[in-house]
C-alpha cells in the first residue's frame, strides 16, 4: 500500500513536467542571407553628410506551412550580432533590422523590429550586438514565407570632409519563437 501511495504521490511531479503543447522554433536568419550580403564593403560616403541609407539585404525566404493555422504564438526574440570595421572616417550609423510578412509589398514596408545605433571611428573594429523581443517578428515568422531587410542609414557630420568607409558583417541573426497549441 505504501508504494502505491509513494507511486501515486509522485504521479503529480511527473504530469506537470511534460506536455505543455510547445513548439520552439530556432530560426538561423543569417542562412536565409546572400553570402554576398552577410559582409559587405559601405562608402565611400562623403563626409558632412546625414541621412545616407545603404541596403544591405533584402530577401523573400519560405517557412513552415501551417504553423499559424495550429499554433498561437507565445514569445519570440531575435538575437543580433555585427561587426563595423571602419577604414577611414567617423559616422554615427542606424542598423535597422525588417522581418515582415511574405504578403507584405516589401521589407521595408513595416516599421523596423529593431534599430541598433553604432558609432564608427577611423581605424576601429565596431562589434554590436543585442536581444530583442517582438510581437511582429512572431507574426512574421510563423506565416509561409516571410521578407527580411538590413538597413543601415549614415550620419557622417561628424567626420568633416574625410569619406566614411569600411565593411560590415552580419555575424549572428537568430530568431526563437515558441508557440503553443492551439486548441
Amino acid at each position: 500500500m505504501r508504494r502505491w501511495f509513494a507511486v501515486l504521490s509522485m504521479l503529480p511531479l511527473f504530469v506537470a513536467g511534460c506536455g505543455d503543447r510547445s513548439l520552439i522554433l530556432t530560426v538561423d536568419v543569417l542562412s536565409f542571407l546572400d553570402p554576398a550580403d552577410v559582409s559587405q564593403a559601405y562608402g565611400p560616403i562623403p563626409g558632412g553628410v546625414s541621412g545616407v541609407t545603404v541596403d544591405v539585404a533584402s530577401e523573400e525566404v519560405s517557412l513552415l506551412q501551417g504553423i499559424e493555422d495550429v499554433t498561437e504564438v507565445s514569445s519570440a526574440k531575435l538575437e543580433i550580432g555585427a561587426s563595423f570595421d571602419n577604414t577611414t572616417g567617423t559616422a554615427d550609423a542606424s542598423f535597422a533590422i525588417y522581418i515582415t510578412s511574405g504578403d507584405s509589398a516589401d521589407a521595408f514596408s513595416a516599421p523596423p523590429i529593431t534599430v541598433i545605433p553604432v558609432t564608427l571611428t577611423p581605424g576601429a573594429i565596431t562589434i554590436v550586438s543585442t536581444e530583442v523581443s517582438s510581437d511582429a517578428l512572431a507574426q512574421a515568422l510563423v506565416q509561409d514565407k516571410a521578407k527580411i531587410g538590413l538597413r543601415i542609414t549614415f550620419d557622417t557630420t561628424a567626420s568633416g570632409v574625410i569619406p566614411v568607409q569600411g565593411t560590415e558583417t552580419i555575424t549572428l541573426l537568430r530568431a526563437v519563437v515558441i508557440t503553443k497549441k492551439d486548441l
